[in-house]
């Protein structure tokens, strides 16, 4: 790609040098040299390439917004207010045929010059020093979606490979991380992928995951990487520790649960949910923190094998579910996260008698000791509404097994007619 740049600006940069001359208000054709709106237009060009001529001419006019750029007024005339100012000047059409394209009968404009227009964007990139923010941000407010195929995420991509020092990706990602993360997961992914400046990006991952602000992008990168089989297992290795970097040092309960959504899904896929539980062991074994294991168990708990809980029917080796579960209810955060995974789990065996009473005595160890009535008044009052199939109330068979009879009458159950 770099070389590709590099042959057509030297290709063209004598053109390109005539149509970027001196300033010029007016469009002559005895100066080759653009007006600051001819010249958004060719930069408008330069992206989208062929599109319909209302989309080009937004494009361009949304160039001139985030420049700044008015049309001077010609004061003390008719022409001075904006719809004269525009009539006395050269319609679309014609400016358009001025910065070298031709649009059809159907207003299409077409201007089929790939390399050409990779010249003109990395000509006022190389040439305008001021231009370079400006242009990030009109990139990403003309991206019409996340996909590399999207004409500006692909010339935000090549900008981002070709100039991407760490300067400039902390620049993208200030001007990104809020507005447009997608965009710019899909941008750091074709960076991270790249033998150039691979490397420089998984740092700058690395950095931006201790920030909330840029943690969407990063788990957005990371959980694109994760579900590629095509990911080698360097690349996934550091996807997950930035993910599970993000996990422990978010104080932000959206981003928790954000990583938790990723992991969830990654979890569907028998790879994805090996790293998991990966996660989970070292998260049993204090080789890693609480905050990242703890959300792979709460995902792993949500993967399904055979319309059952893969948990349950086959346990990873070397996890120990009930103590996970047990030190998830007995910690305020984590039992309002798992408490609804435990529903989905009850209700899904309620109407099979030897997989509901094979799953009851599972978790009521886990249920027991120190910090844990609170919890488990929490799970049995969501289960509410679930029986088994001789028409028993689950809450009620959890609270009869949970709760010594001496004391029944001092907590009752919420709800419990008795």
């Amino acid at each position: 790609m770099e070389a590709r740049v590099t042959a057509a600006l030297t290709d063209w940069r004598s053109a390109l040098d005539d149509l970027f001359g001196e300033l010029t208000s007016l469009h002559s054709h005895d100066n080759p040299s653009l007006t600051v709106e001819d010249r958004c237009l060719l930069l408008a060009l330069a992206v989208r390439q062929s599109a319909p001529m209302p989309d080009i001419a937004r494009s361009a006019d949304g160039l001139l917004r985030v420049i700044g750029h008015t049309p001077a007024n010609r004061s003390g005339d008719a022409t001075s207010s904006p719809m004269p100012l525009a009539l006395a000047g050269r319609g679309m059409r014609r400016r358009i045929h001025d910065v070298g394209a031709s649009v059809d009968t159907q207003d299409t404009v077409i201007f089929d010059r790939p390399a050409y227009g990779r010249a003109v964007l990395e000509y006022v990139w190389d040439n305008y020093d001021t231009m370079r923010e400006p242009l990030l941000t009109w990139l990403l407010q003309t991206a019409e979606s996340t996909d590399l195929e999207d004409r500006a995420v692909g010339a935000l991509a090549e900008l981002t490979v070709r100039h991407g020092t760490m300067d400039y990706l902390d620049t993208l990602g200030e001007i990104a991380s809020s507005d447009s993360p997608k965009v710019l997961g899909t941008v750091m992914d074709s960076a991270v992928r790249s033998e150039h400046i691979g490397r420089l990006a998984w740092e700058a991952l690395y950095r931006w995951a201790e920030k909330d602000a840029y943690a969407k992008a990063v788990i957005t990168l990371c959980q694109r990487i994760l579900e590629d089989t095509s990911a080698t297992t360097v690349m996934a290795k550091r996807a997950m520790v930035r993910l599970r970097r993000v996990a422990h040092t978010t104080g932000d309960p959206a981003t928790r649960n954000r990583v938790l959504e990723a992991f969830t899904k990654i979890a569907r896929d028998a790879a994805g949910a090996t790293r998991l539980s990966d996660e989970v062991r070292h998260w049993q074994q204090g080789k890693v923190t609480a905050r990242s294991g703890s959300l792979a168990f709460l995902a792993l708990m949500a993967a399904d094998e055979d319309d059952a809980p893969r948990l349950l029917t086959a346990p990873p080796q070397d996890i120990d579910v009930p103590r996970a579960v047990h030190d998830l209810l007995s910690d305020a955060e984590t039992a309002t996260e798992i408490i609804p995974r435990l529903t989905t789990w009850i209700r899904a065996c309620a109407a099979d008698p030897t997989a509901y009473t094979q799953l009851r005595e599972r978790l009521l160890p886990a249920l027991r000791g120190h910090n844990m009535f609170e919890a488990g008044m929490n799970l049995m009052q969501e289960l509410r509404g679930i029986t088994t199939t001789d028409g028993v109330s689950v809450a009620d068979d959890f609270y009869r097994h949970l709760v010594d009879p001496r004391l029944q009458a001092v907590f009752p159950l919420k709800g419990d007619a008795a």
